[in-house]
């Protein structure tokens, strides 16, 4: 499987190595790590690839970006290939289960535990999403105010509350997809390079990813009884 490299990243954790693939059937999978090997051996573990021997033999690295050298935000050349509708339909489908999924765990959750933190978790400097109502708040603001605008495409205000907002953020989300062009492309100085096929695989990334913390901190406050 060809994989593709984002050296130090930061994605995770600040100067992590980002590890992707663009293959539809593991369409917007990225394996993360401290360094290149882990998040490529990540990748592999994510892809469930069983190569025989290493968990990375399975891999060929076709393209590299090193973000230190490059700026933030870096495109491979593989982002500037106009999108397919195999890569447009898979990433509606990924964000329509994963909003399901996402909704399920904060419609059920109580006050206490949407204010619940895990003080052990570790976050990039950056980030402000702490608890578990900031961590699904911040997927809405990913994908309507961040990822949809730097290509030009609407934003949308957030709602009163929480779950109208993630109703009404996925909604505007997969509107604008479903009728996206496939060869759009923008930079700037402040975010980098981003394209269509980019927007694609880090919607259908983003969410699933962030997801996993989200039903692991819902658990672990049940765990301790705040629910």
């Amino acid at each position: 499987m060809r994989a593709y490299l984002d050296q130090r990243a930061g994605m995770a954790d600040d100067g992590w190595s980002a590890a992707w693939t663009f293959d539809v059937e593991h369409w917007g999978t990225c394996g993360q790590g401290p360094d290149d090997d882990a998040a490529l051996a990540d990748l592999a573990a994510r892809c469930e690839l069983d190569a025989g021997g290493s968990d990375t033999a399975a891999l060929e690295v076709v393209e590299r970006v090193d973000r230190a050298r490059t700026g933030d935000e870096t495109v491979f050349d593989r982002d500037r290939v106009p999108a397919s509708e195999a890569e447009r339909e898979a990433t509606l489908a990924i964000l329509e289960r994963m909003r399901a999924r996402t909704l399920a765990l904060v419609r059920d959750a109580p006050p206490s535990v949407l204010a619940y933190r895990d003080t052990e978790r570790v976050l990039p400097s950056y980030a402000w999403w702490h608890t578990v109502g900031q961590l699904a708040l911040h997927i809405a603001d990913t994908e309507s105010r961040y990822y949809l605008p730097l290509l030009g495409l609407p934003a949308r205000e957030r709602a009163s509350d929480l779950v109208t907002e993630l109703e009404e953020s996925g909604a505007h989300v997969r509107r604008v997809v479903a009728r996206m062009a496939p060869d759009l492309a923008a930079s700037s100085d402040r975010h980098g390079s981003w394209t269509t096929v980019k927007v694609l695989r880090r919607l259908a990334w983003h969410e699933r990813g962030e997801l996993d913390v989200l039903a692991r901190l819902v658990e672990q406050a049940a765990v301790e009884k705040l629910g």
